[in-house]
């Protein structure tokens, strides 16, 4: 089986869940990239890959010998972007005469249709759900703010922060997102204050039945000493930028209930293995740093983003509630896809991506002429998109043909 995942960091994560049950399984759990992903095997074997990886070992030159999977999976769906459309659309292309059975799987999706038949899935194997539609109790609430990005507006946000955490109807672990490794310290003291406010009492979130003496035990092996205040009020912070051990002893605490708290950025949301009673996501903007030098610039969370943080909330064995902070125009927009599924678009056309690969493919000859460059693209999630939304790409209706046609011809004009 090849299982494909969007990134590193996805990948990271499910060779670990693979190998958890490969002895139970029967089966050999590796990472896979380049022209290994085709090699034979003696045993049943998992295959995990990234997009980048997939896309060195569907090279033309490089498939002589290959050995094609019985099974695809392609996780994560939901967070396709132009390297991974092109690489499975490649590898469709590659195992259209082989008995290769694809699998997709994603968050909810507000229009599955042309995905599933991109992936050759037919219609009475699509299952399509609702975010609503989950046997697991989840409330949502959101709370809106006319206060711009700034300092000002995150200290605004303590409050509602803290009073969020205290009135879930149970005591409860809490995770807060907020948009960056600097709000992590920031935002983390403030809880503490408003603790402190509140309840009159130095111990912040620390639970009454931990004695001082046991966190102050654990608190002692942190790496970076200037943890150690927030530990001991039951406030952990969690990013990449930890070292390992001080993020695997918070993430210890938090599963004992000692840390309470969890504060992380917006990016921890796709590396953090836990879940929590209530989850708090401090606004939805974050400043991005251009690599050109050309300033910073505000940018919107994804809603992918926001699922995935929205998905540290939903447990088997209680409820969750999930408080989403946010500026009071985008709450409608917001609101409606979580209710309704995400919007999946292709992100192929005029991509560097797929320009680069075109580019490559016309020079070694792979690509001879426009029905080879057509024929190749009918296998792409662009081409059902193309006709069935033509407004969004800016494109004219037409036939799929036709459109791939008019892809082709722009393409040429570029490379020349």
């Amino acid at each position: 089986m090849l299982f494909i995942v969007p990134n590193r960091t996805l990948a990271a994560q499910s060779l670990l869940d693979f190998r958890v049950v490969s002895n139970a399984l029967g089966v050999t759990v590796e990472s896979s990239s380049g022209e290994s992903c085709f090699s034979p095997c003696r045993t049943s074997t998992i295959r995990v890959i990234t997009p980048s990886g997939l896309l060195e070992a569907v090279d033309q030159r490089n498939l002589r010998h290959a050995k094609y999977p019985s099974l695809v999976v392609c996780d994560n769906l939901e967070q396709l972007d132009a390297s991974y459309e092109l690489s499975i659309s490649l590898l469709r292309h590659t195992t259209q005469n082989h008995p290769t059975r694809y699998v997709g799987l994603s968050s909810s999706l507000n229009d599955p249709m042309d995905i599933a038949s991109w992936l050759g899935v037919e219609p009475t194997a699509l299952h399509s759900f609702r975010p609503t539609d989950r046997d697991q109790s989840l409330t949502i609430m959101y709370q809106t703010f006319a206060i711009p990005h700034s300092a000002a507006l995150f200290k605004s946000m303590s409050k509602p922060a803290y009073m969020a955490i205290k009135n879930v109807p149970t005591p409860e672990s809490a995770i807060i997102f907020v948009p960056s490794r600097s709000h992590c310290r920031t935002v983390a003291q403030e809880l503490i204050t408003q603790c402190a406010l509140n309840t009159e009492t130095e111990r912040g979130f620390l639970p009454e039945s931990v004695p001082p003496l046991y966190v102050e035990d654990y608190s002692a092996r942190l790496q970076d000493p200037t943890l150690v205040d927030f530990v001991t009020r039951g406030v952990g912070i969690f990013h990449s930028g930890m070292s390992r051990a001080d993020r695997n002893l918070i993430l210890g605490l938090f599963a004992e209930s000692v840390v309470r708290v969890l504060v992380a950025p917006r990016d921890a949301c796709w590396m953090l293995p836990v879940r929590a009673g209530a989850v708090v996501v401090m606004g939805t903007q974050y400043v991005h740093l251009e690599r050109d030098g050309s300033g910073p610039q505000l940018r919107d969370y994804s809603l992918v983003d926001i699922v995935q943080m929205q998905s540290r909330a939903v447990r088997h064995d209680a409820p969750g509630h999930f408080f989403l902070f946010c500026q009071a125009e985008v709450r409608d927009t917001l609101s409606k896809f979580l209710a309704e599924g995400l919007p999946l678009e292709s992100e192929l056309l005029d991509s560097s991506v797929f320009e680069e690969w075109y580019k490559e493919r016309r020079r070694d000859g792979s690509i001879r002429n426009r029905q080879d460059a057509v024929q190749v693209l009918s296998f792409t999630l662009l081409a059902r998109r193309l006709v069935s939304n033509p407004v969004y790409y800016d494109m004219e209706a037409g036939s799929q043909n036709e459109v791939l046609s008019r892809i082709v011809d722009r393409l040429e004009e570029r490379i020349l």
